[in-house]
């Protein structure tokens, strides 16, 4: 009996040995394939999600009113904004260009800062964080200067740009990965680096690619647009983890950083990109009808335009880790336009495939957010939702 047992156990070693030694097999049902590249864990999906059927809903909550409980209007112009983990929500207001505060209820709590270029006021907010400790991190478009508030709105401290700095990724108490643009005659180029809040820089993640550029000279001035649909790094960041993803919008590759800008996963999965159909040019030149003989009228005339359209212009990471990809392939419903959303696992596993006419935003209390136009004002609200999965 004891012979038997003995070997038993071999027998069940060897097998979960054999098991973890070849992944690939153990993902051999769903078509999934993975495997480890200089260090590095690739992940290669099917076309097809490993569950097709999944759908979500999002069952409205809340209406954040512009007005305070004695009916005074208190937000004017929303822009951004940002939900903490109590539900709390910051709204930028374009109109004084102050920070609106607002509890999960929606009842306002307070205004920080306002116009100007003083201790603790803005010239035109690029972006809204928050730290891990509880303070708000502000950057400054127009001023170049970063700014910390407490969490109770006091101003705290700020430092001047030593660089161009845009689109904060992931932040810690002490430092912030933000994208660096360095700027020449002909050209830009695009760079991820993590500084610390004296503005010097700490780590490199790379060399990044911006949007290709039509450029037109006349006299003393240049004049610059990007060029619909040509390749460009996307980026977004999972604060919580502190990863930060990128895809070259060109292929479906998704490349996985972590927080020292080492590269650990790469995601990808089989993709025919969709066409540029002539209704998608027509619709980009449409924009720029209402500028008559402008040098951005005639650019866009002048254009070429790429014939197929790239993967994506956008990536969310939802409160549980999973990666929303933000495709380019558009569909109609009578007067309703859809677009396609792939849904990666926090593992990247190509978990759903989703289509939406809106597109969501995530914040830390797993609910999602959205502004919508009110239908008799036209004014933006913002409105909470439940997020429901089937």
């Amino acid at each position: 009996m004891r012979e038997n047992a003995k070997a038993l156990n071999i027998c069940a070693w060897l097998a979960l040995t054999l098991l973890l030694s070849f992944p690939a097999c153990k993902n051999k049902d769903t078509g999934v394939k993975v495997e480890t590249i200089d260090g590095v864990t690739c992940v290669h999906n099917p076309a097809t999600p490993l569950y097709p059927e999944k759908t979500v809903t999002f069952e409205e909550e809340l209406t954040f009113s512009d007005k305070d409980e004695t009916g005074e209007i208190r937000l004017f112009k929303p822009g951004r904004y940002i939900v903490d983990a109590q539900g709390h929500v910051y709204i930028e207001d374009d109109s004084d260009m102050s920070i609106k505060v607002l509890d999960a209820e929606g009842r306002y709590l307070r205004a920080i800062g306002r116009k100007g270029s003083g201790p603790g006021e803005f010239g035109q907010i690029s972006d809204l964080v928050l730290l891990p400790d509880g303070r708000l991190l502000v950057t400054d478009f127009e001023t170049r200067r970063t700014s910390f508030f407490s969490p109770e709105g006091e101003f705290l401290s700020s430092f001047q740009w030593k660089k161009f700095f845009s689109q904060v990724h992931l932040v810690t108490d002490s430092s912030y990965t933000v994208n660096e643009t360095v700027t020449t005659e002909d050209s830009r180029e695009l760079w991820i680096k993590t500084i610390d809040f004296e503005g010097e820089e700490l780590a490199a993640f790379g060399k990044f690619k911006y949007p290709e550029f039509k450029m037109l000279t006349q006299g003393q001035m240049t004049f610059a647009t990007s060029i619909p649909y040509s390749p460009r790094s996307v980026f977004i960041g999972d604060q919580l983890r502190q990863l930060l993803y990128h895809c070259l919008s060109d292929k479906y590759l998704i490349e996985v950083y972590a927080g020292d800008g080492k590269l650990i996963r790469k995601i990808d999965r089989p993709y025919q990109p969709p066409p540029v159909t002539s209704e998608d040019i027509d619709e980009f030149q449409a924009r720029f009808k209402e500028r008559g003989d402008s040098p951005f009228a005639r650019m866009a005339k002048e254009m070429e335009i790429p014939k197929v359209k790239t993967v994506t212009d956008r990536m969310i990471v939802e409160a549980a880790g999973n990666l929303w990809v933000k495709t380019n392939e558009d569909r109609k419903d009578g007067d309703k336009t859809f677009t396609a959303f792939d849904i990666f696992d926090p593992e990247g596993l190509y978990d759903a495939r989703v289509w939406l006419e809106f597109t969501p935003l995530f914040f830390p209390d797993g609910k999602m957010y959205r502004m919508v136009e009110d239908k008799e004002t036209g004014a933006l609200q913002l409105k909470r939702y439940r997020v429901v999965w089937k």
